[in-house]
């Protein structure tokens, strides 16, 4: 009997040690899953070895970014005066420029000159033609240009030439560059440039005016006509148009200048 009591308890123990050892490795799991599964989250978490995992915030020091190169400065272009292509500006009308007057910022109303060569100038065609463009320089901010009667007599000139060689062109042969033609009309000019142009006989103002037009609806990088127009270094400007009946053109030149 005593046998068979103590055998029973001994049963009792190895059951309770058997017990204890499947907690010990239920626990143990739970321990390790925690740290895993902490440690993909926060970055590495500390766990109290077979107890409950305490969580740690961990901060985590960023990578400090690296400081952007930024290229030196680049100098200051200089301004310099468009020397603008020589467009051949189909337009219905003709326009006629006006021969020299006193400087009037805006009414340049000048007698009509009869030409020595193949034209002979309109002053209205020329007025309406100084006028546009200074309602074009307003639409940008810019202020206006003045009347100048001596740029005037250079672009009269040279309007005379092309009607002569019946060639659209800044210089002919035998004639001095538009610079030097400005010069020689008296204008000591710091800067200056030159739009010119042709059109089909028709109605001089309307033939003027649609050339300018033409000039300033130009897109970069085929706008030199436009940026004179728009010029911020020229402060005065010399429009002539000649009615050429020998070959049914209206030829205009606008010269540029500042002094």
């Amino acid at each position: 009997m005593k046998w068979i009591i103590g055998a029973a308890l001994f049963l009792v123990l190895l059951a309770g040690c058997g017990n204890q050892a499947s907690s010990t490795n239920a626990q143990g799991t739970d321990n390790a899953g925690s740290a895993a599964h902490s440690e993909n989250i926060a970055g590495g978490n500390a766990v109290k070895a077979g107890g409950t995992p305490t969580q740690v915030n961990v901060t985590l020091s960023p990578k400090p970014t690296p400081r952007p190169k930024v290229a030196p400065p680049q100098p200051q272009a200089k301004a310099v005066v468009p020397q603008p292509t020589v467009p051949v500006v189909a337009s219905t009308t003709p326009a006629v420029q006006p021969t020299q007057s006193a400087a009037q910022p805006s009414q340049p109303m000048q007698p009509a000159v009869q030409a020595a060569g193949n034209g002979s100038s309109i002053p209205a065609a020329a007025q309406a033609v100084f006028n546009l463009i200074n309602q074009e320089r307003a639409g940008t901010g810019l202020p206006p240009l003045t009347w100048s009667s001596q740029l005037v007599q250079s672009a009269h000139q040279h309007n005379l030439a092309m009607a002569a060689a019946d060639q659209l062109s800044h210089q002919l042969p035998g004639e001095a560059y538009f610079g030097d033609r400005e010069k020689q009309a008296g204008v000591n000019w710091i800067a200056a440039a030159e739009n010119i142009g042709y059109s089909s006989y028709s109605d001089p103002t309307s033939a003027a005016v649609g050339l300018n037009q033409s000039m300033f609806a130009e897109r970069p990088p085929d706008d030199g006509h436009r940026q004179n127009i728009l010029s911020t270094s020229c402060k005065m400007v010399g429009v002539d148009v000649i009615v050429d009946s020998v070959h049914n053109r209206v030829w205009l030149t606008e010269d540029f200048a500042a002094v």
